[in-house]
């Protein structure tokens, strides 16, 4: 007997091992989150409560200070109930009863019978006593409140048990009973809630316009209906209630009164959504404050008594509603007056942090997700889920060792917005891709890096370097290992335009640091040459060319840069240019503002319609609501070219283009294109048009993105597409070295062409 015991012990002991959940008495099961599942899931709903939660906007709450102390007991959670823990450390710095952890368990089965829906005392009060069931059974409850609407004028008075936490406000409503309470109208408060148009930039200006804002959803007006008389009415509430307005309205107009049992807050009655932890948990997040017509806010009862075990007629809370009835107060209630706008705290840069600590490198994590996520107006164009990209970077932003390593981090995370706007600039950075270049400027010519012009023209000499050098080595590295070590750290919204970003990059390093190229040159030479880097050379990488700004080329056809051409000078162009046969707008390059100067002088219609924009309108956080998960709201207008009195030019145009071509430039397109149909010749542009936004992130760091979608006039999405050339043609190695410019040369031989 003891041997086959010992085998049957061997045997669980064998169990345990493989189990060690089991022989540890682990309260987790397989269905407890992960750690990153569950920062993941803290991230959301911090970032919710952010930017909708309406205390942030007035209160002096350090929300970021919350998340700070919450991240470390969240990583270290081992349990569910530890996670929960952690997350009400973090909701404890709102001080808000509305926005609360509930755990979802499933609901026992009512014992016993319920109470009726309707009874009446023997001194005639009516008592309603709503159960949760009533809400889901819409019909068989909007009959029974149809036939008891009747009743209700006959009573002394009634009361209304809403303590089940039913949700009564829209059956109230449809059946009319709103309308038999009062003899005259009573007006319920309105609600404030957050909203954002776009994402209002952190530093500096933008001229997209982006504001936050509170928005009030106004109250209800109910006017009675037959012959309706007043009589005492009682709302008896507890923690989970939600009142209907018609209660509010009546409150406030001293036709009623609330009753709660347990603690009181507005919690029953504002706009709450719910957000998803996993474990069973979730938050409701108030989203909402009342506003009465005196400017007056939140919720007072007339009565509050303390929870009781005692359930019936013999209940504290509801004898107190029926002594209520009986003896209606004659007092009023007080009311604190809300705030008139909001003041945003300033967002905290944490410049001071060179490699800041987990928690914050956290939060900056949390903040490029958040930010994103709810201003990102591409969000559909990443072509990648935005949630796996959080999931992926928090283990590495636990990870990163050093201050470069969290910067570079930052950085790639970025990438997966995949916009060309999209910038991040910090001190570790701008140390890992230096500031200063040697003396040329290079761009990838057939597949490799040319160097296509020269910032010093006797510096370039004196280190041997020339125009058409193809470039092979950095530093020692190979440039190709040098471009796939960049592109990891660099947005781009197209290939082109990542290459492009990358080049201007390739050659950089610290002021006064010494360049080595190894290079290839026109007699297939390989060579090294050296030169040094200087930061004063940045200026000159801003021009794309030299030379006249306008000019007549041969043929009777103008030319004009508009990489350089200030709208000072746009008249003076169509003086220059009114008898031409064509134009060439050069807009290879960042212009200057001159497509609203240049546009309507090229079309005799009016206001054409030249990009459509859409901007996101942040209105509510994602989650739960009633029977919604997401809400997104678009702002959308048509831009038009302005209207002119000039004299208009009749001549054929042509733009060029290619991957330099970014944001304004592409603009320029689409209003020359929508004008009168302006030809693109050359290649794909940046595909990256939209004002740009910014914030920031600890260790001092900066990051831009599209803050609005612009699309060409017919809707067309140009977004990761860039302006396509009608005629494509790209410079070759061979060309540079002639000193050719064979996109021009094609766009003359176009022009040529089609005038003749």
């Amino acid at each position: 007997m003891r041997a086959k015991l010992n085998r049957v012990l061997a045997i669980v002991g064998c169990i345990l091992l493989l189990f060690p959940a089991f022989a540890a008495g682990s309260s987790q099961t397989s269905n407890d989150l992960t750690s990153v599942e569950r920062l993941v899931n803290l991230c959301k709903l911090w970032g919710a409560i952010k930017y909708f939660h309406p205390y942030l906007a007035y209160k002096d709450i350090d929300w970021d200070a919350a998340l700070v102390k919450a991240i470390p007991r969240v990583q270290a959670a081992k349990t569910p109930e530890e996670y929960a823990a952690a997350v009400r450390s973090l909701l404890d710095a709102l001080g808000d009863p509305a926005t609360r952890l509930i755990r979802n368990e499933i609901s026992e089965p009512t014992k016993g019978e319920r109470s009726p829906f309707s009874t009446k005392t023997g001194d005639g009060i009516l008592v309603v006593t709503i159960a949760k069931e009533d809400s889901a059974d819409f019909a068989g409850t909007n009959q029974k409140l149809i036939a008891l609407s009747n009743e209700i004028s006959k009573a002394r008075g009634v009361v209304f048990d809403l303590r089940s936490g039913a949700d009564m406000g829209f059956i109230f409503g449809i059946s009319g009973l709103n309308n038999k309470l009062s003899s005259a109208p009573v007006y319920s408060p309105g609600r404030r809630m957050r909203m954002h148009v776009g994402f209002t930039p952190q530093f500096g200006a933008t001229s997209g316009g982006y504001y936050s804002a509170f928005y009030t959803v106004d109250g209800e007006r109910f006017s009675p209906s037959g012959n309706t008389k007043d009589v005492p009415i009682v709302f008896l509430a507890a923690e989970k209630s939600k009142l209907p307005p018609i209660a509010l309205a009546l409150q406030a107009a001293g036709k009623g009164a609330i009753v709660f049992e347990g603690s009181a807050s507005d919690a029953s009655a504002v706009t709450i959504r719910h957000i998803k932890l996993g474990d069973d948990l979730e938050v409701g997040v108030r989203l909402s404050e009342l506003v009465y017509e005196d400017g007056a806010g939140g919720l007072s009862a007339d009565l509050v008594i303390p929870a009781s075990s005692v359930y019936g007629s013999e209940n504290p809370a509801f004898k107190a509603a029926l002594n209520l009835i009986r003896n209606p107060s004659k007092g009023t209630v007080s009311r604190s007056h809300l705030p008139a706008r909001a003041v945003q705290p300033v967002e905290r840069s944490y410049s001071e942090m060179s490699y800041p600590a987990v928690e914050y490198r956290l939060l900056a994590a949390f903040r490029i997700w958040t930010v994103i996520n709810y201003f990102f107006p591409y969000k559909d164009l990443m072509g990648e889920t935005w949630n796996e990209v959080l999931k992926q970077f928090i283990p590495r932003f636990e990870a990163a060792s050093n201050a470069q390593e969290y910067a570079l981090t930052v950085a790639e995370m970025v990438t997966h917005v995949h916009d060309s706007h999209a910038f991040v600039v910090g001190p570790a950075l701008i140390e890992y891709f230096g500031v200063a270049p040697p003396p040329v400027q290079a761009r990838l010519i057939e597949g490799v890096p040319v160097v296509t012009g020269l910032l010093d023209e006797a510096a370039a000499k004196e280190s041997g370097i020339e125009v058409g050098d193809v470039i092979l080595k950095v530093d020692g590295e190979d440039v190709q290992t040098r471009i796939e070590r960049y592109s990891r750290y660099i947005a781009a919204s197209t290939p082109q335009s990542l290459m492009y970003n990358v080049t201007s990059r390739l050659l950089a390093g610290a002021d006064g640091s010494t360049a080595i190229l190894t290079v290839r040159d026109r007699m297939d030479r390989v060579r090294e040459v050296r030169t040094v880097r200087k930061r004063q050379y940045l200026s000159g990488m801003r021009a794309q060319r030299n030379g006249e700004i306008l000019k007549l080329l041969p043929g009777n056809i103008g030319y004009a840069d508009l990489d350089r051409l200030p709208v000072a000078m746009v008249d003076q162009m169509f003086e220059m240019f009114k008898d031409t046969k064509a134009i060439v707008f050069d807009m290879r390059g960042y212009p200057n503002g001159t497509a609203w100067a240049i546009a309507p002088r090229l079309t005799e219609r009016r206001s054409v319609d030249a990009a459509r924009f859409q901007r996101p309108v942040a209105m509510s956080p994602d989650g739960e609501g009633e029977d919604l998960t997401t809400f997104t709201a678009t702002e959308s207008f048509i831009q038009t070219t302005p209207k002119t009195d000039k004299r208009i030019y009749k001549g054929k145009t042509v733009m060029l283009i290619d991957e330099r071509t970014i944001s304004q430039a592409e603009h320029t397109g689409l209003f020359f294109e929508s004008a009168n149909g302006t030809k693109f010749i050359g290649s794909h542009t940046a595909g990256a048009n939209g004002d740009v936004t910014n914030f920031s992130v600890p260790g001092g760091i900066r990051i831009g993105f599209t803050g609005q979608s612009v699309r060409h006039a017919d809707g067309r999405q140009l977004q990761r597409i860039g302006l396509v050339p009608d005629i494509e043609v790209k410079p070759t190695i061979a060309g540079v070295r002639a000193g050719k410019d064979e996109v021009l040369e094609k766009a003359i031989e176009f022009v040529k062409r089609n005038t003749e």
